[in-house]
């Protein structure tokens, strides 16, 4: 009598074609499901596929699981948005069993997911090197005492409630990139920014919004020596910030200070190596402090501005071109310059029709 056979007898190879036959992951799961044999054949099917791994309504939490459970080793990234499933304890506790590779998290945190992502942190504390958290709901951001005690840690984000929690994170001394963002708009809490940096020696990127900054005693001039991209968008500035020698990006979009044209004086002071410049100082740049931009930033070859409050004529628009020729701005690497105000995009259009070496400017109308 002939030994029975069954579709799990199939070679890995074969049994790959027919999971491509399947259209829908549903239906492919569902199949792997049905033998331990043939959910090895999926995961073998999948190879990459869930490097990132993003839980949506295609399956139920218990279905991700399974996945998880069979592709866990090809995991590298989890992300857990408001696009997709909410956050919660089984498919938190599949990652931690069967995702040795994962390093990089970013979850949608609501109040009732607050519990079992702090746990679910802790646990993962020596494997990642990026979190990015989103909070959703008002409620204290204790998840960052969690956060701070990663020792791998260097890519890190935070949109929510900003609170007296946030000091944790001067704990992160291996960090190279930081985003804090408030999204209440009602108030700009008062932190003390050169604080939390003040131990962070590899940071590369710093993003703040919606903070005000507050006067460190303790804070020395090479806090952000190193620091390469800096956004400080929507921020009060009560404080001298630190020296960025390497600066390359900056953002500054109505950052306030009390000091008289102090946002002018930061890019002038640090404008040796910028690339590209996103401006919409509060006040705005006046028509001599924007030639002095130009002239203070001789890498410059991206600009973003308003040009509020400029009178835009002739031999301006040429003092402008020559500027750009004495800082080795040619026609094969012009400066973008996108101008946020149609009026003025309209003028400065117009003029250069009428001047030499125009094409040192490739002219963009910006938006907001």
């Amino acid at each position: 009598m002939e030994n029975r056979r069954s579709i799990t007898d199939l070679p890995l190879e074969v049994l790959d074609l027919i999971f491509s036959n399947l259209s829908y992951l549903s239906a492919k799961v569902r199949f792997a499901q049905i033998d331990e044999k043939l959910g090895k054949a999926f995961a073998f099917h999948s190879r990459n596929e869930f490097r990132l791994l993003s839980p949506d309504s295609r399956l139920t939490p218990e279905l991700w699981v399974f996945v998880v459970k069979e592709c866990g080793p090809t995991i590298e990234e989890l992300v857990c948005d408001r696009r997709g499933l909410a956050w919660n304890d089984l498919m938190a506790q599949a990652v931690v069993n069967h995702c040795p590779n994962l390093k990089s998290v970013s979850i949608c945190l609501y109040r009732s997911g607050r519990v079992s992502a702090e746990a679910f942190l802790i646990k993962m504390k020596d494997s990642l090197v990026s979190v990015t958290i989103d909070q959703r709901d008002h409620f204290p951001a204790t998840i960052l005492s969690a956060v701070a005690e990663m020792t791998k840690l260097k890519n890190f984000s935070f949109l929510g409630y900003v609170d007296e929690n946030v000091y944790y994170l001067q704990k992160l001394i291996t960090l190279e990139k930081l985003a804090i963002e408030h999204i209440n708009y009602l108030d700009k809490p008062a932190i003390n920014l050169l604080q939390i940096c003040a131990s962070q020696r590899n940071l590369r990127e710093l993003s703040v919004i919606k903070i005000k900054i507050m006067p460190f005693e303790e804070h020395e001039s090479t806090v952000w020596a190193g620091l390469e991209s800096l956004t400080l968008n929507q921020c009060i500035v009560s404080v001298d910030l630190p020296d960025c020698p390497k600066l390359k990006y900056l953002d500054i979009h109505y950052a306030r200070c009390h000091l008289e044209d102090y946002m002018l004086k930061f890019i002038l002071k640090n404008g040796k190596n910028i690339h590209t410049l996103y401006e919409r100082c509060h006040p705005s740049i006046d028509a001599d402090g924007f030639l002095q931009l130009l002239r203070g930033c001789p890498k410059l070859r991206f600009l973003y501005t308003p040009m509020e409050y400029i009178k835009l004529y002739l031999a301006y628009v040429n003092d402008m071109i020559k500027i750009l020729r004495q800082n080795g701005v040619t026609s094969e690497d012009p400066l973008e310059l996108v101008v946020c105000r149609r009026i003025k995009w309209k003028w400065i259009r117009r003029l250069l029709l009428q001047i030499p070496n125009s094409d040192l400017i490739e002219l963009y109308e910006g938006t907001g």
